[in-house]
């Protein structure tokens, strides 16, 4: 069972941040399996936008973690994701590209209980609308 990043990235700070905290308190955290990170804004989070080094750094300051999901709010966001995968070596790395909320909470749901990388990343990818 491998521990998994998962960091939410928004244009504005405080919708990755209560995002996070609107998932553990849907379902305390295992911290053991999971690790939450919030990104987003510009400035220090004061201004809207992304900083695609922040997703970079995120990942560099957790070293220990080889399963990484990324849930971005929009395209732009999702570009800079893509990007940054693509410079990180030796570890797996999803770029989620559904509904934000949505598809971040089903992937956490299995990500808490120590579900396998391609588990997680299968509810990441679930069509919320059929």
């Amino acid at each position: 069972m491998n521990k998994k990043l998962f960091i939410l990235i928004s244009h504005f700070y405080d919708l990755a941040n209560t995002t996070k905290v609107y998932l553990t308190k849907m379902l305390p955290i295992n911290e053991e399996n999971v690790k939450l990170v919030a990104l987003g804004g510009i400035n220090n989070g004061t201004e809207i936008g992304t900083e695609p080094m922040q997703i970079l750094q995120a990942i560099e300051e957790n070293p220990e973690i080889n399963e990484i999901f990324i849930f971005s709010d929009l395209g732009s966001a999702t570009l800079a994701a893509e990007s940054i995968s693509t410079m990180v070596e030796d570890k797996l790395v999803y770029v989620a590209k559904g509904a934000f909320v949505e598809n971040t909470f089903s992937a956490y749901v299995l990500a808490n209980v120590g579900a396998s990388f391609d588990e997680v990343k299968k509810a990441a990818e679930e069509k919320v609308i059929k």
